[in-house]
């Protein structure tokens, strides 16, 4: 699922969330800074160390729905250390994360049920 992340009308990034942790309503992936993003404003982590959160000023919105995503923000930096950069969103509500991921592998995974049609 492609994101775009904002800090007011400026785009800091983009991400494909591509790994979920169902039961925790997390999902994640590489993202991709903008011009405008800032690691000492904008990142939670840099390389091994916690700064803060500082995801409180950022938004998230769901490309192919183009909706805001009711979730906490984090971003990790390890640029320096060549890692790249990661993009966790902590999803507020289970049953809009239930229903943006249905479909997605991890998701499918955690329950199989929904593949047995049990």
């Amino acid at each position: 699922m492609q994101i775009r992340i904002y800090e007011g009308e400026m785009l800091i990034g983009t991400a494909v969330l591509e790994h979920l942790d169902p039961p925790m309503g997390v999902a994640s992936g590489p993202f991709s800074p903008s011009e405008h993003y800032n690691r000492d404003a904008h990142a939670n982590m840099i390389e091994e160390e916690y700064v803060g959160d500082r995801g409180q000023s950022l938004a998230a919105i769901l490309v192919q729905h183009n909706m805001p995503a009711v979730a906490s923000i984090a971003i990790e930096d390890w640029s320096a250390s060549n890692l790249g950069v990661q993009l966790t969103l902590f999803f507020k509500d289970g049953e809009t994360f239930a229903a943006l991921f249905a479909k997605h592998p991890d998701y499918r995974a955690y329950y199989p049920h929904l593949d047995s049609g049990s």
